[in-house]
Parts: C-alpha cells; sequence; structure tokens
C-alpha cells in the first residue's frame, strides 16, 4: 500500500512539473520585461500576490473568480481528452445561466424547490446543447471549432435579445438585465461582507466527481476514443455514441458553471455576462493537464493573476496589461512543452518498434 501512495506522489508530481516549468518560465520572461520598461519585478509580484491573498477579502475574491473557470475548465478537460476541441465554453455557460435566471424569475415555487429544478434545467441545457454539437460532429463531421466558436457569438446575441427585450426587468430603469432571483433561492455567503457563496462546494463536489468518473469504464472510453478512434472502433466501442456523450458532458459542466453564478454572484442575467471565461478555462485546462484537481489548481493561478493585478496596477504603476502577457507566456510555454511531450513519445514509439 505505502509503495502504491508512493508510486502515485510520484506520477501527480511528473505530471504537475511540466505546468510549473511553463509557469517559472513565463515569470522569468515577465521579469526581463518588467526590467526592460523600468519597473520593478519585485515590487510586480508582491502586490500581484498581495492584491490576490493579502487579507481575507482579496482570497475570497480570488475563489470567486476561480469557480467558473475551474468548472468550465473541467467541461473542456472531457471534451479535450477525446480530442475533440470544444472552445464554446462562453455558450455553454450562457445557456446554463438563462435556463437558471428564467426558472427562478417566472415560476412561483418554494425556494428549495426553485433552486433544484434551476439545477436540473441548467444541467438539461448544458446535455442537450452538447449533444447537438455532439451530433453536428459525429454525424455531418462538422469541425468542432467552428461549431462550438460560432454558437459562442449566436448564444451571445440570443442573451442580448433577451435582456434588452423579452426577460428586461420593467422596473430597471431600462439597463439590458432581467429581474433579481429571490434572496431566499441564492447561495448563501460564507464569509460576511464577502462575495464568496457556498458555491465553493458544488466546484469541488464536480472536481472530485470527475475525478472519480476518468476510472470508470465510460472515461476509459473517452480516454480510448481520444488515444485512437480507430482502435476505439476495433475494440467494439460505438465512436459516433461516445462523441455525444462526451460533448453533452462537456457541454454540461459549463452550464452548471453558469447555473453557480446565476444564483451565487450575478442574481439575474445581464448583457455579456461570461466576459472572458471561456477562454480562460481553455488555458486552464490545458496548463492543469486536463486533471480534474490540476485543474483546480490552475484556476486560482489564474484568478489570482486577474484579482491581484489590479492592486499591482494601483499600487505599483504596472499596467495591468501584464497579467495578459503573463497568461500569454504560459499558453506559449504550455503548447511548446504538449509539442515537446508528443515528439519525445513519437520518437520512443519508432525506436521501439524499430
Amino acid at each position: 500500500m505505502r509503495n502504491l501512495v508512493i508510486k502515485q506522489a510520484r506520477l501527480g508530481i511528473q505530471n504537475l512539473l511540466p505546468s510549473l516549468i511553463s509557469v517559472l518560465l513565463a515569470c522569468v520572461v515577465t521579469t526581463f520585461i518588467l526590467l526592460l520598461g523600468g519597473y520593478s519585478p519585485v515590487a510586480a509580484f508582491t502586490n500581484l500576490f498581495a492584491g490576490a491573498f493579502g487579507n481575507p477579502y482579496r482570497l475570497s475574491e480570488t475563489f470567486v473568480k476561480a469557480i467558473p473557470i475551474a468548472v468550465i475548465a473541467l467541461g473542456t478537460s472531457v471534451a479535450f481528452r477525446a480530442q475533440l476541441w470544444n472552445i464554446g465554453g462562453n455558450s455553454q455557460y450562457t445557456v446554463g445561466a438563462i435556463v437558471a435566471v428564467a426558472v427562478n424569475i417566472y415560476l412561483d415555487l418554494p425556494p428549495l424547490l426553485l433552486f433544484l429544478l434551476s439545477f436540473l434545467a441548467a444541467l438539461l441545457a448544458g446535455l442537450l446543447f452538447g449533444s447537438l454539437l455532439g451530433l453536428m460532429k459525429a454525424k455531418l463531421n462538422a469541425n468542432e471549432v467552428i461549431t462550438t466558436l460560432m454558437f459562442d457569438y449566436i448564444v451571445a446575441f440570443l442573451l442580448s435579445w433577451l435582456v434588452y427585450g423579452p426577460m428586461m426587468d420593467p422596473e430597471g430603469g431600462g439597463f439590458p438585465q432581467t429581474a433579481l432571483i429571490p434572496d431566499a433561492v441564492m447561495f448563501h455567503k460564507l464569509l460576511a461582507g464577502t462575495r464568496l457563496h457556498t458555491g465553493l462546494f458544488v466546484a469541488l463536489v464536480l472536481v472530485i466527481l470527475l475525478y472519480l468518473f476518468w476510472k470508470t469504464p465510460q472515461g476509459l472510453t473517452i480516454n480510448m476514443v481520444g488515444h485512437s478512434k480507430s482502435v476505439a472502433k476495433a475494440s467494439g466501442i460505438n465512436v459516433s455514441k461516445t462523441i455525444v456523450f462526451t460533448m453533452a458532458l462537456s457541454a454540461a459542466f459549463a452550464a452548471l458553471a453558469g447555473w453557480i453564478d446565476a444564483l451565487g454572484i450575478h442574481g439575474r442575467l445581464q448583457d455579456n455576462l461570461p466576459g472572458t471565461l471561456g477562454s480562460v478555462a481553455i488555458v486552464v485546462a490545458l496548463l492543469g493537464r486536463l486533471h480534474p484537481i490540476g485543474i483546480a489548481f490552475s484556476a486560482i493561478f489564474f484568478s489570482a493573476l486577474m484579482v491581484g493585478g489590479n492592486t499591482m496596477q494601483r499600487f505599483a504603476g504596472i499596467p495591468f496589461s501584464l497579467v495578459t502577457i503573463i497568461q500569454g507566456l504560459v499558453i506559449i510555454f504550455v503548447i511548446c512543452g504538449s509539442v515537446f511531450e508528443i515528439a519525445h513519445s513519437r520518437k520512443q514509439g519508432g525506436s521501439h518498434d524499430a
């Protein structure tokens, strides 16, 4: 048992090492950029860290922003493991938020029932939306990069139409937003004076469930399809059915992120609700090596960059765009690491065959 634990720990460290190296290299390059710009790297990183973790409020904001990023990234990782490039996290998040808010403002039911119904509605909306995307890929061989990206625009326009039209709050002074969800339905706050809410526990449960899912036969099937569709077919796996299921599950996670944010933070629909969550989630999934626990830590890291960046700009006089530079550098080094790993594995495979 002890040897097994040690082996698993070593494997975990080996899997985590490329991501840590990517972050370290990004920080090193950022240091040189700061020096060239005449800024103090020590002041930059000190204020960045203090802005994200310096007091209970800032720490809570870091976790608040990490929750939706992590949940969307979990869904992204599901698709990526099957070599399905679902980059439509924004639209899937928005669909979940739309149905969650609609249930809560249009149905007159007890708070607990509204809470449960909105959860089921968001989950079902995500599953159906993802199934549609999966069917387009499996039956029509539509490129999922294009379809998921195009649906981001379609759903964004749908959200704008709703908040400017049929779902606009008649007492909202003409602002593009819906009426508020009843307070009794919202997630409870964990810390007084902060926005941190009990949706954090839902996100943690989703991390654990996905971790366990990869050990099930269905999880192994998705991994097999991702490694080789031809081998999966030869093994008797229905690849088309697996593609539909994978995209449905992937979109369901993003839709639940929309549900969590709607009931935890926003309390209503607003125009451009997801912002850049979908694109950040892609990087988080890659940096987390498509592993649920790695994604959780990666989400906290990227959230800390966003929260701490404001403090860095305010107190150190360093532009917030530095955060974007760090994010971009992390992406570059993650991709370079992935390319190196693929080339190395192919080289090993070739020498083994020889």
